[in-house]
């Protein structure tokens, strides 16, 4: 049996897109930190009143804590996604095997038909000697064989 290949699906191969949009998330992520830090420690005071930012800082923490926790989620959503296609093509493959035997099988069926209709084809003649008598009987057999 031939091992069959299939070309990878487009969710296997990198997306320029999602890796962008991957570095944007993180550069935004460390911008949000420095200003929050930055801000807490006095060096940024955009705001007068700090109960502002202190209303900011769950919502910060909110956004961060959701993206990196999506992270993984995306892992085994991938994961899982290439389990899925695994499976399909091993589904394939035991798919293509058993056309492949049944084909087999129906071509040895079909030889034997063939086989028959030979052996059944070849009479004996009426002044047949011995040896042709054994032939015969050879043959019977052979088709008493081939019936079972």
């Amino acid at each position: 049996m031939s091992e069959k290949t299939t070309p990878k699906a487009p969710s296997e191969e990198k997306n320029p897109a999602r890796t962008i949009r991957n570095y944007l998330m993180v550069i935004l992520t460390l911008i949000f930190v420095f200003l929050y830090a930055a801000a807490f420690y006095g060096k940024l005071d955009p705001l007068k009143d700090n109960t502002m930012l202190l209303r900011f800082e769950p919502i910060i923490f909110l956004l961060i804590g959701y993206y990196f926790g999506r992270l993984p989620a995306q892992q085994s959503e991938k994961m899982l996604k290439d389990e899925i296609s695994r499976q399909i093509q091993k589904a394939d493959a035991a798919q293509f095997a058993k056309e492949s035997a049944q084909q087999e099988r129906e071509a040895l069926e079909e030889k034997i038909k063939n086989a028959k209709k030979v052996l059944y084809a070849i009479t004996p003649a009426t002044n047949a000697d011995k040896s042709d008598l054994t032939q015969i009987k050879t043959l019977k057999t052979a088709i008493n064989i081939l019936d079972s």
